[in-house]
């Protein structure tokens, strides 16, 4: 929530200036309000403070203990509490639901004697650092590249893949390095930082691989995430990690189905709404075994089955454009021996044409299983474009044919028109 907070008023300001009657009152060179910004994303983060979620849990009978807690047994739990250890003993199921945290790439020699930032200290930034170098070019830094340069800082983008947001559709990743460069962010593609330290004067530098030497104010780091498990007792009960998991999120190598792992502690697909997902299908796995319901071996899209994070993954990536992404790539697809196929089409349409003076510039992208005639995967990529994504979202859960989708008639004018113009892309490709 903190990265689209700031994200979200240089996109409204950016689509402003592509339709008439409003952009003749920004001015060209008009950035964002900074400190309007950040007061924004505080009052959606309720400045850091939890007592919102607490106070939900409350109401939904929750008991919550504050504290650090680690396994020492079967369902059983030793939290420590101001110093005052505490034993809790669950009496069905314990749930690992501990987050995730940066990878920091310590084999950068120097890294650990600089001020580097986390992801987490980009997004709770109240300053507007001179020029940021950001190490990693997938979705946080891609993201934080945009953010930051909407509000003028000078950025350059260090990515060890050959385009940016490489475990996207190639289209997207150089749609939004190109949207990046008109904002004058600098890339260093196919490359890396061997070495960091800190100027006499303060400013940071980075040497990569090829001897070039950049300097800047700050060096954010967006090289991924890893389950945060250390710590937490797992080892006790003869455990490495918590990302060995069955289909309703129970630990397979641990026996008489009590420990469950959700979101990113699994890492089967590390984003909030698919541990949100995930929270549902344990819960309900639990409530059934304690009924004494055999949920041992769950079919596919049961209530007990998390299939959806295996084929149906979506996520929007708030660059400007957006990038929405559901299901399988391409490349992806094929590598699963599917008869995969991909049908394109540019944002061409009246429904796209009103929302920017026939300036909209958008594409999107089906990837099609010819041989059962199904949607296995889609992106889109255009300003505003992630409410397009739940219905391919749809179509991939429920196996749509897509014989059937020609029935579903896109609003006029929208830019759902898209699907119809995919539709009579793909009715063309069959012919």
């Amino acid at each position: 929530m903190p990265s689209k907070a700031i994200l979200r008023p240089g996109e409204a300001l950016a689509a402003a200036r592509q339709i008439g009657g409003a952009k003749q009152l920004i001015a060209s060179d008009r950035l964002v309000d900074v400190e309007a910004v950040f007061e924004r994303r505080d009052k959606v983060t309720h400045k850091w403070d939890d007592e919102f979620f607490v106070n939900l849990s409350l109401k939904r009978k929750c008991s919550v203990v504050r504290g650090k807690g680690s396994l020492i047994d079967e369902k059983v739990l030793v939290k420590n509490i101001n110093g005052q250890e505490r034993a809790l003993l669950a009496k069905h199921a314990v749930v690992i639901a501990t987050g995730s945290d940066p990878v920091i790439p310590t084999e950068i020699k120097g890294i650990n004697q600089i001020n580097y930032w986390t992801p987490r200290d980009a997004t709770a930034a109240n300053t507007v650092p001179e020029h940021l170098i950001i190490v990693g070019s997938g979705v946080v830094g891609c993201e934080m590249a945009t953010a930051f340069s909407t509000f003028g800082s000078k950025v350059t983008m260090i990515s060890a893949t050959s385009e940016v947001l490489g475990r996207y559709e190639p289209e997207a990743g150089k749609r939004v390095r190109e949207a990046l460069t008109a904002r004058n962010v600098v890339f260093h593609l196919s490359s890396r930082v061997n070495e960091a330290w800190k100027e006499s004067d303060g400013r940071i530098s980075a040497k990569l691989i090829l001897g070039q030497v950049v300097t800047g104010s700050t060096i954010p780091i967006a090289t991924g995430r890893k389950p945060r498990t250390e710590g937490i007792g797992l080892e006790s009960i003869g455990l490495t990690s918590a990302t060995d998991v069955d289909q309703s999120l129970c630990a397979s190598s641990v026996d008489r189905n009590w420990l469950y792992a959700i979101g990113d502690a699994n890492n089967r697909a590390p984003l909030t709404h698919m541990g949100e997902y995930q929270g549902r299908i344990a819960a309900a796995a639990i409530i059934a075994r304690a009924a004494g319901v055999d949920v041992q071996a769950p079919q596919p899209w049961s209530g007990f089955a998390a299939t959806s994070d295996q084929v149906a993954i979506s996520q929007v990536v708030v660059t400007d454009p957006n990038v929405a992404t559901v299901g399988l790539t391409l490349a992806e697809a094929s590598k699963k021996g599917i008869k995969a196929v991909e049908v394109a089409s540019p944002f061409n349409f009246p429904g796209a044409w009103i929302y920017a003076e026939f300036e909209y510039d958008g594409w999107a992208q089906w990837v099609v299983d010819s041989e059962r005639n199904m949607l296995v995967g889609a992106t889109f990529v255009g300003r505003e474009v992630g409410d397009l994504l739940h219905a391919s979202t749809v179509a991939i859960v429920g196996q749509v044919p897509l014989d059937r989708l020609k029935h579903a008639v896109a609003s006029f004018p929208t830019r759902s028109e898209i699907h119809g113009m995919l539709l009579e892309k793909w009715c063309q490709m069959r012919k």
